[in-house]
């Protein structure tokens, strides 16, 4: 009988999970979102919009100053909209896990770069390269919260709502 209540167990606590997952997944298959990022320490809230495409991501940033970021590829171009100045550069993945994340528009189980680990309300998604932790919860099915620290050791959390 104590079999069968712990199999019991571990097959709805795997049922939640997968559909925190899944729930987030649907989240992101949007393909266009408000963006607000707000870091410890700081009074500013960066306010913008995200557009996820098959091949590209879009984030342009609206308030406190006007900036846009396209990323394609290996590659993010820079454009500072209030001094007229573009730039484009290089990256690599293992600097902006975040990135690799969120391009996926998913969170997959059997990603071998990713330790997946879902506790009560929110998805912990560890990068195996970096060690970066993500915390991904979806709030009310509205609001998609990131939650991580950046290389410099500041929390940081990224709202994203749908736009029609």
């Amino acid at each position: 009988m104590l079999l069968r209540a712990i199999l019991f167990y571990f097959l709805s606590f795997n049922i939640y999970a997968n559909f925190q997952i899944d729930s987030i997944n649907n989240f992101l298959d949007a393909n266009r979102f408000s963006y607000e990022q707000v870091t410890e320490n700081s009074s500013e809230v960066i306010h913008g919009k995200l557009v996820l495409d098959t091949l590209q991501i879009y984030l342009e940033i609206v308030s406190p100053f006007k900036e846009s970021y396209l990323i394609s590829k290996n590659f993010i171009t820079y454009n500072d909209i209030d001094f007229s100045q573009q730039r484009t550069f290089e990256y690599s993945k293992n600097e902006f896990p975040i990135i690799s994340i969120i391009s996926k528009k998913k969170i997959t189980q059997d990603d071998d770069s990713l330790n997946i680990l879902t506790l009560e309300d929110s998805v912990y998604v560890t990068d195996k390269l970096t060690k970066q932790v993500f915390k991904i919860s979806l709030r009310e099915e509205e609001t998609l919260i990131i939650q991580f620290i950046d290389n410099f050791g500041i929390n940081n959390s990224i709202y994203l709502k749908k736009l029609s």
